[in-house]
Parts: structure tokens; C-alpha cells; sequence
């Protein structure tokens, strides 16, 4: 066949479809609207998914760049894994390794307050690292100077940090104030450059790079040949060939030659892992991580949303074109008899099937194109604005459009095409289901109803389930109030002036300080921890600063001894949580009131012994915690107030905030809420689920319409001739009705094994968990059979009740 002739045939095709489009508009209205939101909801799915995936994946030598980390182990078994190593690390890698080619040290700042004059912000993702770095992880340098970064007191800020404190001025060569804890002060920094702002798909996102020759500048270059101060990131180049458990295996002999007597010597045991960096966001495992990511693990639960939608979705659209098949039996009899051949209508009903999957395609981009960025915020999605352009979109958009075309469409194609033309033009032919897949396609379309519905009962009572265990700390009825952005030369304690101030106020129960609130990991973490006359331990142990009134405010429990005596000065007592109790070698409380505690070369007496509270979720294992009284300033006021009076009180503690420190913004959060953001995981389950379980429903109605419909087109003379033979209504409708049950039973005995197994394996993942009751399954089950029946009632109503004369003489 000649160019011009497909061509022409082609128009003819389009043609047929438009003309079907408006002759029909509620089945293609149908059929284009659920495949339009369900490919929306597999496409959002789909690109969450690839995103979380795609971290640190686009790195020029992501295949070659690993991460070193630590986990200390005790007789034998790994007490954590960290991704926190020493300083000495990375050298000995370079040095007793071939395979590594070169090594960077990431060293953590803590939050800063960086700025010139009257331009500051208060800045987290600040890190001193080499130039290495740059290199590793891609970073592009805009203006300035890369070698300026091997002296001391130099920076680099990203694009974004400059525009905030500099505005349009090139701000190489100028001055750069930084206000830290850990400087005890301000100091001056030289800025070296500018740097493009690094994606969103990396693990750490600096705003701030110091020099690590700033290290060297305020504790001197032997802290290089340190194993022992636990605070930075070591990230290896290893050669392409090597294989990476032989390099694990070397670089652990060469901490043994080179470190091993002190380790034995120290109570440490010590063993060196190696993570590829592409890894490091989408596992949970490592402690210390600055920014913690996600499990990884559970997105393969997102999968199988993503692709029992998109399953469902062109299962429907099988359907409901197979519903209509007896209504184009006469357009397929008239071409087959005017010389259409097979291959013509396959192409021509294909046709079909591309143009209704462009049309959906379509609407879903434009859908995400507009509506995205609200989507991704009501079910707090990990997805920036970017994701949403075509640029993005479009490889998705083709692969569904030709996936979809092809799956929903050449079963269709091909039954259409297989009609006789001779039965149809007399009138003789029959098209019965149980010779298609209706049945089955129908059946798997209520499985995936229950696993989804079965999915969101499961996940929201883990979530709750969560949530209510007891924390051993009180989280509501608390404001927490960033502390001020500027440390003032000469302001006084801000703590002190904090608490008197506004403990005036009437509603505020108590104000109580913290280095780090409840929600938040303790970054501070050390396995130098031990008692006078005992060996360490070989735990990590958490080091937190809290201030006066801190135990009170959280109502956390004394187990033995006393709270701090803040007299005292800065340090000069420990107190100590029942887990480091335990690590720690003691079998009871009062056993350890009056031991001196040594950490990092500094002995204090435990003077109180306290609850496991949990300052972290109960999905995260409670560490050794060592609690230290803290007079200055820290990070975190933590206030104690009714929260239903909150639109009375909080005006005047803004006020009162604002009058202590007019430069800085009052900045706060509610407690609760905060900790709450851990389980922004199951959270997302729960939305998806429910997301997915509304589209499913809706596809599954569907669905069961268009198959019902043509099941009972099929037994209408049937019907019509036991009625006239005598049977009643309710025998008809026992007679047709008797189909659906047979399906509900086999969607049971299939969905409800299949839920339990998918969602015993996702519970395996949580140290406190739910017990799968019947009620999971049942209630599910009980909701699929009441949307069955009620979507094929009235047409089986209906059936029963037509008039036989009129179905007889048709």
C-alpha cells in the first residue's frame, strides 16, 4: 500500500473516532477520565519515587565515590552504625589503600549566624571541607578562586547565601562575619567565591563552605592524626575496578595496624564500612546523619501503588470497551463485508486506542503542570517545583502513552476483529464473557481494591499506633522559641533574661533551655564514656546541654537521686538515662549516684539517674544518654503554656521576645507538631493510600458497570424466557446475582491472603508495631462487597423487571 493511501486511511480512522467521540460521549468521557486520573496518581507516584531514588545518582564519579563509616562493636555485636568518622581516617585510606584514588573530610558547624553589618541570616547547612569536594559532588564554581580554599579563614557561599547578604555585588574578596558556639564569638572570614546552589537530590545542600585549613587554624594540624573526635564525613574515590568488599576488608587491616593497640587499649572495637553515596539517602541505618533521608525499603510499597492504579485503570478501559462491543457489531459486520480486511479494523480500533491514551496522557500533564506543586504539598511529597515541567514529564508521558496504548488496546482490537460478519448481519451472533478476560480483569480490579483498602487500615493504625505509645516525656502544651539570632558582646545570659522575662507572663507555666528539642537527633555523640574503674563500653553515647527547669518541663522521671544543682557551674554534674545505666555497667539506679563519669578526659559525679524517655520517635532505638547542665546559651527555649490559650499568650510572648532582642526575628514552632514530622513516612502511606484507594474505587465502579452491563445484555433473552416459563422476580434476581457472589469469593480468597503477607512484611519494619486483626481484613472485604452490589443493583433490577415481549421482539 502505497504512502498516500495509509495516509488517507489514516484520516478515514480519525475520522470514525471523532465522529464515535461525540456520538458517545459519556463512554469516552468514561474512559478518558479514569484513565486521565489514574495515570495523574501513577505518574505522581512514579516521579516521587525517581526522585528519592535519584540522589547523589547524577554525580560525574557516582559510581566511585563511597563514604566511610563506623560501627562500634561490643563482644561481638554491633552496638550502632555510624556515618561519622575521625580525621586520620581518610589519610589512612589514601596512604595503605591503591584502589583509593582520593578522600574529602566533611566537618559539621552547627548553626551559625553569618552576615556583614546589617545583612545576617541564621544558616544550617554550613560545613568546613576541602577542595575535594567541590569536585566530588559536582559543584560549580561561579566567580572566584578554588586554591583560596587551602588557607585558613576563607569561604564559599552558594548563590543563594550571597544574593541574601551581598544582594548583586560580587561579594569575592569581602568580608564574611560568622557568629558560632564553637567559635565562641564572631570571626571574620574572607569570602573566595561563589558557588551554583546545589540541587535538591543531594544529601548535604551547602549554603556555607568554610576551609578545613580553618580547622588547622584553631586546633592545629594534628587533629589530622586523630582517631578519636568522631564529627565528620570521610568520602573515598575508589578505583573503578576495585571491588569494594576486598578495599573494606584491607582498609579494616589497616586500622588495625595503624590504630589497633590504642583501640584494645581504649575498650574500643572498631569495624570501617563502606557506603556509596548514591545509597546514603535512602538508608536509615547510619546514625549522625545530618540530614536524615528515608527508608528505602519502602518505596518499593509506592511501586506497587503506582502500578495497581495504572493496572487498574487500563483494566477498566479493557473493559468498558469490550462492554461496547455488541453496539459496533454492525459497523464491524458492514466493513468486513464492503472488503475491510482484519488487519485494517486491528489498525483501526488500535487507532482508537492511541488517540483515547494521548487524550489522558494529556490531561494528566496538564493536570500536574498546574496542580502539581498543591498536590505534592497536601500529600507532603519530597518533590521540588521543577519536577512538574515538561522536560521532566515528557519521557513518562511517552512511556505510558505507547505502554497504555498497547495494553489496552490490542485485547479489544483483536475480540472486535474476531466477530463473524455473517452472524452479525443475521443477527445470530453472541459474545459471551465467560469466552473474554471480563471476568477475570474485573476480579483482579477488587483484589487490588482490597489490598488498597486493607493497605490503608493497616498503615493509619500503625501510624496511631505510633503516635500514642508512651514517650516518657511531655510534648503538648509546648512552644519551642528559636533562640536569638545574635550573640551580642556584652547582652548578658539570654537563658536568664528568657526565663525572667517572660515567666511574667500570665499562661506560661516554665521556661526550660535544650541544645536540641525532642523530634531532633543529638548530634553530640561520643563512645569516650565511662566510669572510674570500669572499661568503656564500646556504646555510642549522646551528649546533650539542657538548662534549668528542663526535667520539670518535660515531666521526664527521676528513677534515683536528684535534678541539678544550678548553683553550680557550667558541667559540673552528669545525669544519666536508664540505658546508659545499663551500658554503663551498673544493675541499679542508685548504684551509680556519686560514681564520677568520665567523657573526653573531664570527670563529673552522676548526681540523678531518669527515665528511657524518647527524644526521638519510637520507631528509633533509645541511645545512652548523657545529660549535662547548661547555664548559657542554647539553641532551643521550650515554653510551657496552655495551648487553647495560644491566641491570647502568643502575641505577648512575641512582644516580649522582641523587646530582648529587637535584631532578631521571633522564630517558634509547637512541639508536638515538630516531633510529629517523623512520621511524615507513614504519613505519606496513609495519603497515598487513601489516594489510591479513591481512584481505585471509582475505576473499580467502572468497571463493574461496563461488565455487568454486558453480562446482562447477554442473558436478556434468557431472562425474558424463564419469566415467561414462570420464574419470579426474586428467582431472577437470585439467578443473576449468583455471578457476583462467585466473584466476591474468588476477590476474597485471593485479596485477603495478599494483604496480609504485603503488610506483615511493611510492619516488619517498625520496632513497635500493630498485630494484624481479622477486623483488617474483614471491614475491607465488607466495604468492596457493598460497592459491588450496590454498582450492579440497579442494572440488575432492571433486568428483572423488563417486559420479555419487549426483549423478545428485538
Amino acid at each position: 500500500m502505497s504512502t498516500l493511501k495509509y495516509i488517507a486511511m489514516l484520516k478515514n480512522y480519525l475520522k470514525i473516532f471523532f465522529r464515535q467521540l461525540f456520538k458517545n460521549k459519556a463512554y469516552f468521557f468514561i474512559n478518558i477520565g479514569g484513565l486521565s486520573i489514574g495515570i495523574t496518581a501513577a505518574l505522581l507516584i512514579m516521579m516521587y519515587v525517581q526522585f528519592e531514588q535519584s540522589y547523589d545518582a547524577d554525580l560525574a564519579v557516582s559510581d566511585q565515590l563511597y563514604r566511610l563509616n563506623l560501627a562500634s562493636v561490643s563482644e561481638g555485636q554491633v552496638e550502632e552504625h555510624s556515618a561519622r568518622t575521625a580525621p586520620a581516617m581518610g589519610q589512612l585510606a589514601l596512604d595503605e589503600l591503591p584502589a583509593v584514588e582520593a578522600f574529602s573530610r566533611v566537618v559539621i558547624m552547627g548553626e551559625v549566624i553569618a552576615g556583614l553589618g546589617e545583612e545576617f541570616i541564621r544558616e544550617e547547612n554550613i560545613f568546613l571541607t576541602d577542595a575535594q569536594y567541590f569536585d566530588f559532588f559536582d559543584v560549580e564554581i561561579k566567580q572566584g578562586d578554588l586554591e583560596q580554599m587551602a588557607l585558613p579563614l576563607k569561604v564559599m557561599l552558594s548563590e543563594t547565601t550571597a544574593q541574601k547578604i551581598y544582594g548583586d555585588e560580587d561579594p569575592t574578596g569581602k568580608v564574611l562575619e560568622i557568629n558560632s558556639t564553637n567559635f565562641d564569638g564572631t570571626v571574620v572570614f574572607e569570602v573566595a567565591g561563589v558557588y551554583e546552589s546545589v540541587p535538591e537530590n543531594r544529601h548535604l545542600k551547602p549554603e556555607i563552605l568554610v576551609s578545613y585549613a580553618t580547622l588547622h587554624h584553631f586546633i592545629g594540624k594534628q587533629v589530622d592524626q586523630s582517631f578519636d573526635w568522631q564529627n565528620m564525613y570521610t568520602y573515598l574515590k575508589i578505583n573503578e575496578k576495585a571491588t569494594i568488599e576486598a578495599v573494606r576488608s584491607q582498609m579494616n587491616d589497616a586500622l588495625q595496624s595503624r590504630h589497633g593497640e590504642t583501640l584494645k587499649a581504649a575498650g574500643n572495637e572498631w569495624e570501617l564500612e563502606f557506603q556509596a553515596v548514591d545509597q546514603i539517602h535512602t538508608n536509615l541505618q547510619y546514625a549522625g546523619e545530618y540530614n536524615a533521608g528515608i527508608d528505602g525499603s519502602k518505596l518499593k510499597y509506592f511501586i506497587w501503588i503506582g502500578a495497581f492504579v495504572l493496572l487498574m485503570v487500563y483494566l477498566n478501559s479493557i473493559n468498558i470497551t469490550n462492554s461496547r462491543a455488541l453496539n459496533r457489531a454492525r459497523e464491524i459486520g458492514v466493513r468486513k463485508v464492503t472488503g475491510g480486511n482484519k488487519q485494517q479494523l486491528f489498525l483501526q480500533f488500535m487507532m482508537e486506542s492511541l488517540m483515547i491514551n494521548f487524550m489522558a496522557v494529556s490531561i494528566a500533564a496538564v493536570i500536574l503542570g498546574t496542580s502539581g506543586n498543591f498536590i505534592v504539598e497536601v500529600l507532603s511529597l519530597n518533590l521540588p517545583a521543577s519536577a512538574f515541567g515538561f522536560d521532566q514529564l515528557y519521557s513518562f508521558l511517552l512511556i505510558l502513552w505507547i505502554f497504555g496504548t498497547l495494553i489496552s488496546g490490542i485485547y479489544p482490537a483483536a475480540v472486535l476483529t474476531s466477530f463473524s460478519p455473517s452472524d452479525i448481519l443475521k443477527g445470530t451472533l453472541t459474545f459471551k464473557l465467560r469466552n473474554t478476560f471480563a471476568r477475570p480483569l474485573l476480579v483482579s480490579q477488587l483484589v487490588f481494591c482490597l489490598i488498597i483498602l486493607s493497605g490503608i487500615f493497616t498503615v493509619y493504625y500503625q501510624l496511631n499506633h505510633m503516635r500514642e505509645q508512651e514517650l516518657g516525656i511531655a510534648l503538648n502544651d509546648k512552644l519551642i522559641v528559636r533562640s536569638p539570632m545574635l550573640f551580642v558582646e556584652g547582652s548578658g545570659n539570654y537563658q536568664e533574661q528568657m526565663n525572667n522575662e517572660l515567666t511574667k507572663i500570665e499562661g506560661v507555666k516554665a521556661v526550660a533551655a535544650t541544645n536540641e528539642i525532642p523530634g531532633n537527633e543529638v548530634y553530640w555523640r561520643t563512645d569516650n564514656v565511662y566510669v572510674e574503674g570500669n572499661d568503656k563500653s564500646g556504646a555510642m553515647y549522646s551528649i546533650l546541654n539542657v538548662g534549668e527547669n528542663y526535667f520539670e518541663t518535660f515531666k521526664i522521671q527521676l528513677k534515683a537521686g536528684r535534678y541539678f544543682n544550678n548553683a553550680l557551674e557550667e558541667g559540673s554534674e552528669a545525669i544519666i538515662n536508664e540505658k546508659a545505666l545499663e551500658t554503663l555497667g551498673f544493675n541499679e539506679p542508685e548504684n551509680a549516684i556519686g560514681e564520677q563519669l568520665f567523657s573526653n578526659g573531664n570527670a563529673v559525679p552522676i548526681v540523678g539517674v531518669v527515665d528511657n524517655f524518647r527524644q526521638q520517635g519510637v520507631n528509633n532505638q533509645i541511645n545512652p544518654l548523657v545529660l549535662n547542665y547548661s547555664p548559657g546559651d542554647l539553641n532551643y527555649y521550650i515554653l510551657d503554656f496552655n495551648k487553647e490559650e495560644v491566641g491570647k499568650i502568643l502575641p505577648q510572648i512575641a512582644t516580649a521576645f522582641n523587646t530582648l532582642f529587637p535584631a532578631s526575628p521571633f522564630e517558634y514552632y509547637f512541639l508536638d507538631e515538630h516531633f510529629d514530622k517523623q512520621y511524615k513516612s507513614e504519613l505519606q502511606f496513609v495519603q497515598l493510600f487513601s489516594l489510591a484507594a479513591i481512584i481505585a474505587i471509582i475505576i473499580a465502579v467502572m468497571g463493574i458497570v461496563g461488565v455487568t452491563t454486558q453480562l446482562i445484555i447477554g442473558r436478556n433473552k434468557e431472562i425474558s424466557i424463564r419469566k415467561i416459563m414462570g420464574a419470579s422476580f426474586t428467582d431472577v434476581l437470585t439467578l443473576v446475582s449468583r455471578e457476583y457472589l462467585i466473584w466476591l469469593s474468588i476477590c476474597f480468597t485471593v485479596g485477603i491472603p495478599l494483604s496480609f503477607y504485603l503488610f506483615s512484611n511493611w510492619l516488619d519494619n517498625f520496632l513497635v508495631r500493630i498485630e494484624l486483626g481479622w477486623w483488617f481484613y474483614v471491614i475491607p472485604a465488607v466495604i468492596i462487597a457493598v460497592i459491588f452490589l450496590a454498582s450492579t443493583l440497579v442494572q440488575t433490577v432492571k433486568a428483572a423487571l423488563v417486559n420479555p415481549a419487549e426483549t423478545l421482539n428485538d
